[in-house]
């Protein structure tokens, strides 16, 4: 199992983007990696980023690589058997993410790890 910085920078690979450095050590001082990168971005500036907390992030990943998520709910629980699943273009659906109430934070992961699919199959 990969950890969320892995995918993200599998991710970020696999989307074409130049990492500058991870986010809390450019905004704020700190020893351990919370989650998000700063971007080169397509103006020349520099970009939050983490697709993983950020739905527009998530949204931006999804299309660049042509990814997909399907829903699933058994309709019992109020969601807690329910599971979000995506794939990278042409290849079968991962294994399902159960979401309970956080349909969003489901399916941002299920983007992110079949962006960083793509980008741990890239040489």
């Amino acid at each position: 199992m990969k950890t969320d910085r892995e995918l993200l920078e599998l991710a970020a690979k696999a989307a074409g983007y130049v990492i500058q450095g991870e986010a809390e050590k450019m905004v704020a001082q700190c020893d351990h990696f919370f989650g998000g990168f700063v971007i080169l971005n397509e103006n020349g500036g520099s970009s939050l980023w983490n697709p993983l907390t950020d739905n527009g992030n998530a949204l931006q990943l999804e299309v660049d690589l042509d990814i997909e998520h399907s829903f699933h709910d058994d309709g019992v629980n109020d969601g807690v058997n329910a599971g979000v699943w995506s794939c990278e273009p042409g290849k079968k659906w991962d294994d399902p993410i159960p979401y309970g109430r956080d349909k969003a934070a489901a399916a941002r992961r299920a983007i992110v790890r079949a962006a960083a699919a793509i980008g741990e199959g890239m040489k």
